[in-house]
């Protein structure tokens, strides 16, 4: 792989909106991910090359090209286009270092133009990011031959081309300078010093004095036989993934021009993502390649799952299942988030809010419950919104109604799932072809525009045994013991369920149930089914065509079945084998995963196996990570500092003296509150430096005892073993960490009776 990696020096301020603003005080604020970090997304950075390529290739020397391949052909092979894919990665760019004050707001006004004068209710407010900062970002290609060199050497000469970016480029802002810093994946004898001199040497020897090198692809062949699915004994696979970048997987659109995420990453993405990787790498030339890859990604050799949100704390990360839609809570006052509202109540059991002087209907839980022994818990993944337009290449402005909002996942969220292939010759096959490996980092690219500063994810894949699934936590003979009394079908993804004539279920009803658990008509019974279903479309990018639409049964969807006889033998492995490969078509994408009685509805207190430790490689970068890590800090202090501690009026000048100095490191907090006595500044004890300047006289004897040592130095002590904790995190959260905690200590010492907070 051919890795550049470019920095912008920015001279100027400059303006890269997100299409939003922040109420009255800010009209237009500056695009940052999901922790406040300025960024310059992909996509942009995409349209100033292509615009530096374009403006390049149109000068004297360059007008050669004209006759024999066209100045379109040469922008569609380097940047893509609707019917070509974009051979070049480029990634977003992100701040070299971080600025405490890395933008300022201005005011602006329109003047009209005839009187001279501001026009009413013209008057604006703008975000600017300030001159002297520098952003960094990469452009990847998979392949480092000649051909991809020379390709690399016109993006390198277009990169140094473009002077402006951003809003009102050409009214003195986003003044800049790009330059390439390195280059990785050249193999070359004796590396030069200064690859960006090596590159537009390059430049002017292929394209101004000669021709570039032409791309040849590789033929597929396609006679191929038919394939034997492999029946072994299944390997499962746990499969966890970090967003490193924001994720779009657009779903059906209300318009051409508005792209709304799921909240999950389905399994059709990763089938995909995993198909290009083995097609990159093996070319699928070879007859016994083909083979296999069809047999790996079309015939069922692999499953490949749904990726729901995972809960991130203490290093672990909590799986979550969509909510059960027969979990009801009150609709006027509902459960939301670990908001307890009225309550969390089963439709079977309570068709209104027993809640005293309530009595509003029940409706379903929304989002996704957590699998964790504590009370319960929703999750709703982060999301982010961003505007995009088009620029007129000719006239380099934004072109008249291409305007397009993308609602992403934020970055440095983590998802999981499972894995299934057939036996564990397809595990190996499967790694040979792709290059994947277990405990082993893996970089995938995901979802709408992957190629420009979007979908950038890390996976992390690691073999999960005879352990009871992710997503159910408990094995079967513990959820079900008394196969004669009513129990739960639950649909842990979307299911699509169809008969012989290719009709496809639109509910609950014993004429598919029966077949499918193996029983024979009028042997089961449903007493209460909760339902909803969604319409399934997918597009085929290599004919740019829609494919079939089908009709699932939504996750969370439920029923609750008796048996009128007894079951026959063999029938509690025929229900584990279900709940391994579920139920329904295109299982292979991670539809019809399935749960009988799942341990959500009673049985949450035994879920106490359900953490997943995050190693160091899957851990988040700290920039990226201030939302996880005041998460994890919260979490820490209700273990180390609960309700009870610090209950004491005098602990809030504690945290006003730890707030206004939280610059200082957490171990000298330490020293201070550890060494009384014996430090400069003991909080508590006297200032030696005022006995030294009024004398030991004047400054008096003090006989009382200090409150922190006698009374409270169980309290002290917990407030040092949080500080021995926050010093272990980044250094860059340490000021962050400090403030919370002061937030924290003055909460709990908050006391009305003596005058708190």
């Amino acid at each position: 792989m051919l890795t550049l990696t470019f920095e912008i020096m920015v001279d100027s301020n400059y303006h890269v909106g997100a299409g939003y603003g922040k109420g009255f005080g800010l009209d237009s604020a500056i695009l940052r991910e999901s922790d406040g970090t300025p960024v310059l997304r992909g996509s942009a950075l995409s349209g100033l090359l292509r615009d530096g390529a374009y403006r390049l290739l149109n000068l004297p020397p360059l007008k050669k090209y004209s006759a024999t391949e066209s100045t379109d052909e040469i922008l569609k092979r380097l940047f893509g286009s609707p019917k070509q894919a974009k051979r070049w990665r480029i990634a977003s760019a992100h701040p070299s270092m971080k600025f405490s004050a890395d933008t300022k707001v201005v005011q602006r006004v329109r003047i009209d133009p005839r009187m001279r004068r501001a026009e009413p209710g013209k008057l604006f407010s703008q975000e600017e990011g300030v001159a002297g900062q520098a952003f960094v970002f990469t452009i990847n290609c998979p392949n480092s031959g000649k051909a991809e060199l020379d390709d690399a050497a016109i993006l390198i000469a277009a990169a140094r081309f473009v002077r402006q970016f951003g809003r009102s480029r050409n009214r003195g802002l986003g003044e800049c300078s790009i330059h390439l810093l390195d280059a990785i994946g050249i193999d070359e004898s004796q590396p030069p010093t200064d690859w960006e001199k090596w590159f537009l040497d390059r430049f002017n020897r292929v394209w101004l004095q000669g021709n570039p090198t032409k791309i040849v692809e590789a033929a597929i062949k396609s006679d191929i036989q038919a394939i034997d699915v492999p029946t072994g004994t299944g390997v499962c696979i746990r499969m966890i993934v970090r967003l490193d970048e924001p994720l779009l997987i657009a779903q059906r659109a209300e318009s051409g021009n508005q792209f709304d995420t799921r909240p999950l990453i389905p399994g059709s993405a990763l089938l995909g993502a995993l198909a290009g990787m083995a097609a990159e790498r093996c070319k699928l030339a070879d007859q016994s390649d083909y083979r296999d890859f069809v047999a790996l990604f079309l015939r069922g050799g692999i499953a490949f799952p749904m990726l729901y949100p995972a809960y991130y704390g203490s290093s672990n990360i909590y799986p979550a299942i969509p909510a059960p839609l027969d979990l009801m809570t009150c609709s006027v006052v509902p459960f939301e988030v670990n908001e307890e509202g009225h309550g969390l109540f089963h439709a079977e059991k309570d068709k209104k809010c027993p809640a005293p002087e309530c009595c509003n209907r029940l409706e379903p839980l929304d989002g996704f419950l957590l699998l964790k022994n504590l009370e319960p818990f929703t999750l709703r993944p982060q999301r982010s919104s961003e505007l995009h337009i088009r620029i007129d290449e000719k006239t380099r402005r934004a072109a008249k109604g291409d305007l397009y909002g993308y609602s992403t996942l934020s970055s440095g969220q983590y998802f999981v799932g499972e894995m299934l292939c057939a036996d564990e010759k397809t595990w190996q096959r499967l790694q040979e072809m792709t290059g994947i490996a277990e405990k082993k980092p893996l970089t995938l690219r995901l979802g709408k525009a992957r190629w420009r500063g979007y979908g950038q994810v890390t996976v992390w894949l690691e073999r999960y045994g005879n352990k009871p699934q992710t997503w159910i936590q408990l094995p079967l003979n513990e959820r079900i013991k008394d196969l004669t009394q009513p129990f739960t079908l639950t649909l842990l993804t979307d299911t699509i369920i169809a008969n012989p004539w290719g009709q496809q279920a639109i509910g609950f009803s014993e004429d598919w149930i029966e077949p499918i658990l193996g029983f024979k008509p009028g042997e089961l019974e449903i007493k209460d089914a909760y339902a909803r279903i969604r319409i399934v479309d997918s597009f085929n990018s290599t004919l740019g065509l829609p494919r079939g639409r089908d009709t699932a049964l939504m996750a969370g969807s439920s029923a609750c079945i008796c048996l009128k006889n007894p079951p026959p033998d063999g029938w509690a492995e025929r229900m584990e084998k279900l709940e391994l490969e579920g139920i329904g078509v295109r299982r292979n994408e991670g539809f019809g995963r399935i749960a009988f009685n799942h341990p959500v509805y009673e049985q949450r207190q035994s879920l106490s196996e359900s953490a997943i430790r995050i190693g160091d490689e899957m851990r988040l970068d700290s920039v990226l990570s201030h939302d996880m890590f005041m998460q994890e800090w919260d979490e820490e202090l209700r273990k180390l500092l609960p309700q009870g501690r610090c209950h004491d009026g005098r602990f809030q000048a504690l945290a006003r003296w730890l707030h206004t100095h939280s610059e200082m490191a957490p171990q000298k907090w330490i020293d201070q509150l550890t060494s009384i006595g014996e430090y400069e500044m003991a909080f508590g004890q006297p200032d030696k430096a005022l006995i030294t300047a009024i004398g030991e006289k004047e400054y008096g004897k003090r006989n009382k005892d200090n409150f922190f040592i006698k009374d409270k130095k169980g309290d002290v002590e917990a407030i040092c073993k949080a500080l021995e904790w926050l010093k272990d995190q980044d250094k860059r959260q340490w000021r962050g960490g400090i403030e919370r905690l002061a937030g924290w200590i003055a909460t709990l010492a908050r006391d009305k009776q003596n005058g708190g907070m």
